[in-house]
């Protein structure tokens, strides 16, 4: 796995952006239907879990974009990154209010920001091997 991180962080600013524009686009889509698995006595909503992930992999992929060759990244950089992509799952969810058939959603938000959070703790712990891998190698 850490070499498939060290072989996509040149590409990782094209992806970060092709993956920004298809959360966008897809955020854009009027009345898409809840996914949900029914129960016996409730249901799981999985749009949740999908919101995690796809705000996760949007994060991995920011912190992997402005890494640099050591993958090493500023406490600033990373604070203002982290602010950048809060700020983009918010507004997100309030362009959705704009969109017929969709709605604005807290919950929402929530597994958003859980996502990027739960990436950002799994980039402090990769990006930190990685760190000891590159600088012990030269």
């Amino acid at each position: 796995m850490l070499r498939l991180i060290i072989f996509l962080r040149p590409y990782a600013r094209y992806f970060l952006i092709a993956w920004a524009l298809t959360i966008l686009i897809v955020s854009s889509i009027p009345s898409i239907p809840t996914l949900k698995i029914h129960m016996a006595k409730t249901e799981i909503r999985l749009d949740y879990f999908l919101h995690f992930c796809e705000y996760g992999v949007l994060a991995f992929m920011a912190l992997l974009s402005f890494t640099g060759k050591e993958f090493r990244i500023n406490y600033g950089k990373f604070f203002l990154i982290t602010i950048c992509l809060i700020s983009f799952a918010v507004l997100d969810e309030f362009h959705q209010k704009l969109i017929p058939g969709r709605s604005y959603n807290i919950k929402d938000i929530l597994s958003n920001i859980t996502g990027i959070i739960a990436a950002l703790l799994f980039c402090i712990v990769v990006f930190r091997m990685l760190a000891s891998r590159v600088g012990s190698s030269e």
